[in-house]
């Protein structure tokens, strides 16, 4: 029986009691920087201009929230006495600040000396750059509850799983609860990409909208639950996210980050032994030599899957690779350059667990 491993859109709509957010609801929608001269915890005109930018920014907006401000220093002087140096500088700041019109909860300080410098303190440049002190604009991101179950896809039973959750500037994961459940808080209108894995199982990748009301998922009948396909002797999983440059065996740059999945789920999987099969994109009646140079091809293209699971530490004798030539196209007659890509894929194939 062969299992794939598509990129789907997902939906969830809330089954479970409990809920966490995996991503913070506060971050920094802008930055400032403003610089000390050394020793000193006075502004200059300079910083001033910066500070009356970032007011006007703060009082325009209503989604933000307060100012948040860090100050360093250069590493002149001992740690104690540029620690104190570095917080007279943020309550500099701070007054400044609240000489513009805002309030105290709109402003939070924090003085970190000479630990967190921003380039070398060797030079003077340097050092320079390190007599600073960081403005961040913070503002509140809309959550929405996302939630659903991971499964077996043979029996419909929860799976106690992984799912990693990333945006385009963030990541982090989360485990679902004994039975599969999950129950997660993520930015609203989002588009979240997610990765559910377990022992024993092929990992699933899903791509997400995050939606604000559960009736939205009532309304388009969408399941909620993630279908994790078994990883037993017989079965199969197109590795759907790892393309190649066409006529080679070099991988496409937006597939790079599929190899470390690849190689967590042979080392969550230590019984496991698998085959790694290559395929290519191409019409079925060409010139004479053309077989021996698809079949190069198409092995070349599973070997260095082989070969990357071998430098990370995965034994030889756990594995095998093989070319299938064009004989097995997803897509017979491709249509689109999307079903060639598909057609230039590897897979992985259990052989014995």
């Amino acid at each position: 029986m062969k299992s794939t491993l598509p990129l789907l859109l997902f939906f969830a709509f809330g089954k479970t009691a409990f809920s966490q957010s995996v991503f913070d609801s506060i971050y920094a929608a802008k930055s400032a920087e403003v610089y000390f001269a050394f020793g000193k915890a006075d502004l200059t005109p300079e910083a001033d201009a910066v500070l009356d930018s970032l007011v006007a920014g703060l009082k325009a907006e209503p989604r933000y929230l307060r100012i948040r401000i860090t100050a360093h220093t250069d590493s002149v002087g001992s740690p104690a006495a540029n620690e104190a140096l570095s917080k007279r500088r943020a309550a500099a700041v701070r007054d400044k600040l609240l000489q513009r019109g805002l309030g105290d909860a709109q402003i939070e300080i924090a003085g970190f000396g000479e630990s967190r410098p921003a380039a070398t303190n060797s030079t003077e440049e340097g050092r320079q750059k390190n007599r600073r002190a960081t403005l961040d604009i913070l503002t509140s991101v809309p959550m929405a509850t996302f939630s659903g179950q991971v499964k077996d896809r043979d029996s419909g039973k929860g799976v106690e799983a992984t799912i990693t959750f990333s945006t385009k500037t963030r990541v982090d994961s989360t485990r679902t609860d004994s039975a599969g459940f999950y129950s997660v808080r993520l930015p609203k209108d989002s588009i979240v990409k997610m990765e559910a894995v377990a022992p024993n199982y092929f990992f699933q990748t899903m791509t997400a909208k995050i939606f604000g009301s559960p009736e939205l998922y009532k309304k388009y009948k969408i399941s909620p639950d993630i279908v994790l396909p078994p990883a037993k002797a017989g079965e199969t999983a197109v590795l759907r996210d790892l393309f190649f440059v066409g006529d080679e065996a070099i991988l496409l740059k937006v597939s790079e980050p599929e190899l470390p999945k690849i190689l967590k789920f042979m080392q969550i999987n230590p019984d496991l032994k698998v085959e790694i099969a290559g395929h290519i994109n191409g019409p079925r009646l060409i010139m004479e030599n053309e077989p021996e140079w698809r079949q190069s091809l198409s092995e070349r293209r599973a070997k260095l899957i082989y070969d990357y699971l071998l430098k990370n530490g995965i034994p030889a004798e756990r594995m095998t690779y093989k070319g299938y030539k064009n004989t097995q196209m997803l897509f017979p007659n491709p249509k689109n350059e999307k079903e060639s890509e598909q057609n230039r894929r590897v897979e992985i194939r259990v052989v014995e667990k």
